[in-house]
């Protein structure tokens, strides 16, 4: 066996020797009472069996994989939790807004034409045009991805590399918070859906202000522009798996971006990017028919609420067990000096 095998194999047995009763049989416990409901429920999907099943093997992978399946449980956890909102959003749901959301951006960001007053929504889907079509659609596509890849790139890249503003340290410790405030704003959102659900500015122009129809697919809307000018149905087979038709507020297109801008500027990298990409977010939502300007605002509220409280926890949690958090290189040498003349510091 080569000396590389050989090493995995014994950190490999290591590992799972220190690992409780509980930790080497609850996961795999769970993955199976987990598939089991959805073969009963019918629900039985190759994208949600792809997902346990890779966070099952990256559990089980050992000490080399357990930082990449740290990293990627609250993706995990929140891909699954949102699909289960198909089998028992009915049974909380109150009663859905259509003509609220429509009726607030009409009055407060209406653009008059000679055919009346229409809100931002309606006035872009008169003036729609092929690049813009293509921008917004993979805007569209890659959201979460970039979010994720933003997370990936502070976790795994600049908690080694550092930059001019924080130390790799400071980055290592606090990274892993990026990743539960995207859990943490899905919830949030979801928890919305339920108490003030809205239809999106699609609903209304294919069914009008009435009262909502709760039996209604989900619509491409202006994604439908994208496909047609890929010649693929990539739009048609992502919004067929959608699990609630009624959920424009908040505008969680908006909030991973808007959050990737946040920790952004906290760890001094990507400011940039991430900051076009919010913006091209919002133009895209609006010009894609799927959300009005008010489920920008409010996306973007539950945005900056939710990583500033996770950025509030993390650092009293790390004070809490007594870690202590370099900022800068100067401020490392500090605290190194400090910790060598008082071990009490530790």
């Amino acid at each position: 066996m080569p000396a590389s095998l050989k090493t995995l194999k014994t950190d490999w047995l290591k590992w799972w020797r220190h690992l409780s009763v509980t930790k080497k049989v609850f996961p795999v416990l769970a993955y199976g009472v987990y598939v089991f409901l959805l073969y009963q429920v019918g629900g039985l999907r190759d994208d949600l069996i792809t997902v346990s099943t890779l966070a099952l093997l990256l559990y089980y992978g050992g000490p080399k994989t357990q930082p990449v399946f740290q990293f990627l449980l609250p993706l995990f956890l929140t891909h699954i939790i949102y699909d289960t909102q198909r089998y028992w959003a009915d049974l909380l749901r109150m009663t859905v807004h259509v003509e609220e959301p429509y009726q607030f951006d009409r009055y407060f960001f209406g653009i008059e034409t000679t055919a009346g007053r229409l809100t931002p929504n309606e006035w872009w889907q008169l003036h729609t045009h092929p690049f813009l079509d293509f921008v917004c659609g993979i805007a569209y596509i890659i959201f979460i991805p970039v979010y994720v890849i933003c997370a990936a790139l502070w976790r795994f890249w600049y908690s080694r590399a550092g930059t001019a503003l924080r130390h790799p340290r400071s980055i290592l410790l606090r990274s892993p918070q990026v990743m539960w405030a995207f859990f943490w704003v899905n919830m949030i959102g979801y928890s919305t859906y339920y108490w003030y659900p809205a239809s999106p500015p699609w609903y209304v122009a294919l069914y009008g202000l009435g009262p909502a129809r709760l039996d209604v697919p989900a619509n491409l809307a202006g994604c439908a522009r994208f496909d047609a000018l890929l010649g693929m149905p990539i739009f048609a087979n992502w919004y067929g798996r959608s699990a609630d038709v009624h959920g424009a507020i908040p505008s969680l297109h908006i909030a991973y971006p808007l959050m990737a801008v946040y920790y952004a500027f906290r760890f001094g990298s990507l400011k940039v990017f991430t900051t076009f990409f919010y913006l091209l977010m919002c133009f895209s939502a609006v010009y894609l028919n799927h959300h009005y300007l008010l489920d920008i605002l409010w996306g973007s509220a539950y945005a900056i609420s939710t990583a500033f409280a996770m950025d509030m926890f993390w650092n009293w949690n790390l004070k809490r067990q007594g870690v202590v958090v370099p900022g800068t290189a100067e401020d490392l040498v500090a605290v190194t000096s400090t910790i060598k003349t008082d071990d009490s510091c530790l």
